[in-house]
């Protein structure tokens, strides 16, 4: 998998603490041509990929000209892939874009939505309201993409129950075939952290957390969602095959700035500042030995509602996950079980899953 990395937003949201930047049009300018470069540095890697998945930052924050000459360069590999993806911000989706991302053959776009309550895309300073979302997913249909996914989040400051009953009602009146239902994680570097460090807000309580979650999962099943991994759900056939290369531990390939990748047992770092990136493209390169690739493997398998399977493992190691990791506490207690040739935490208890994964490895 092939994953590209469009830094640039024409906002920046407050719980965001991806790498990201406002900036002036020189420097995205200056920005593509760079990227075409790393393109061509590692160009033998793209003749044995299945996805390509274009992410950010807002990708669709680029001017048309500066995404089509993108695209251009990757086009030799976009009809022979499994899956195309690129995130999109739902106000700046016009049928402009659209034709465009056809003409590439990319079928499958991630919207980043995040709430339909009004009040709550205001607090995370996003520009646009639950009916935009509506006008836009229903143009998106009408150029043929029915591989679509939607972000929303849960545990924002205020949100209540009843938001996310709401938020749910309006995701399932959309009728389309994925979800990504993310639980807010406070980090350091953001502007909700400054908010939460100087009381103008707080953040919700576990037990409300984990209510909400709860509540995620059991409409998605009544909904006719596979719940695959901790945050994802879709209906059959339109689960990401991207973002399962990296919870399958497989190789992958990160292009921009700050981007990682997995090849050959290495894990690879790009440069996180774009006057670094411009002279540079990696930061760091560490080799993962076959006891830290062991944990990495349990550590995102268990995301996996499926699991891990025990022969695969057994299979790609040469050894036990059964002796090599103490399951036994955890399955004694029923919190995780085995499931013919899978070892997997119950999904009741997928709301801890970082407890758990964390005492394991």
């Amino acid at each position: 998998g092939i994953y590209i990395h469009i830094p640039f937003c024409n906002e920046v949201c407050i719980y965001c603490d991806f790498t990201k930047m406002v900036t002036k049009l020189d420097n995205k300018i200056k920005y593509i041509d760079r990227l075409l470069e790393e393109i061509d540095n590692n160009i033998s890697y793209f003749n044995d990929i299945d996805t390509i998945y274009i992410g950010g930052g807002t990708p669709n924050s680029l001017p048309l000209n500066l995404l089509e000459k993108l695209l251009i360069k990757l086009n030799p590999y976009l009809d022979k892939t499994k899956e195309n993806s690129i995130e999109l911000n739902p106000e700046l989706i016009n049928d402009d874009l659209l034709i465009l991302l056809k003409k590439y053959n990319f079928n499958r776009l991630s919207i980043g939505v995040e709430s339909f309550n009004d009040d709550i895309l205001k607090l995370i300073r996003r520009k646009y309201d639950k009916n935009l979302v509506f006008d836009k997913i229903k143009l998106a249909k009408y150029y043929g993409f029915d591989n679509i996914n939607i972000d929303l989040i849960f545990g924002l400051p205020g949100q209540t129950l009843n938001d996310i009953i709401y938020d749910l009602n309006y995701f399932k009146d959309l009728n389309i075939n994925h979800l990504s239902y993310y639980d807010l994680i406070l980090e350091d570097k953001t502007i909700l952290n400054n908010y939460i460090n100087m009381h103008k807000c707080k953040l919700l309580d576990d037990e409300l957390l984990a209510d909400m979650y709860d509540y995620i999962n059991k409409f998605m099943y009544e909904a006719g969602y596979n719940h695959y991994e901790i945050s994802n759900y879709a209906k059959e056939g339109f689960e990401s095959i991207h973002n399962l290369k990296y919870w399958s531990e497989e190789e992958y390939l990160g292009l921009g700035l700050g981007a990682s990748s997995f090849i050959n047992n290495y894990r690879i770092k790009n440069k996180n500042k774009l006057i670094d990136y411009f002279n540079e493209f990696i930061d760091t390169k560490e080799f993962i030995n076959e006891e830290e690739e062991k944990k990495e493997f349990v550590m995102l398998g268990l995301r996996k509602l499926k699991g891990i399977s025990i022969s695969e493992y057994n299979k790609r190691y040469h050894s036990d996950i059964l002796n090599d990791f103490n399951f036994k506490k955890f399955i004694i207690n029923n919190i995780i079980i085995i499931d013919n040739d899978y070892i997997k935490i119950k999904e009741d208890k997928m709301f801890i899953s970082n407890l758990i994964i964390g005492e394991l490895i």
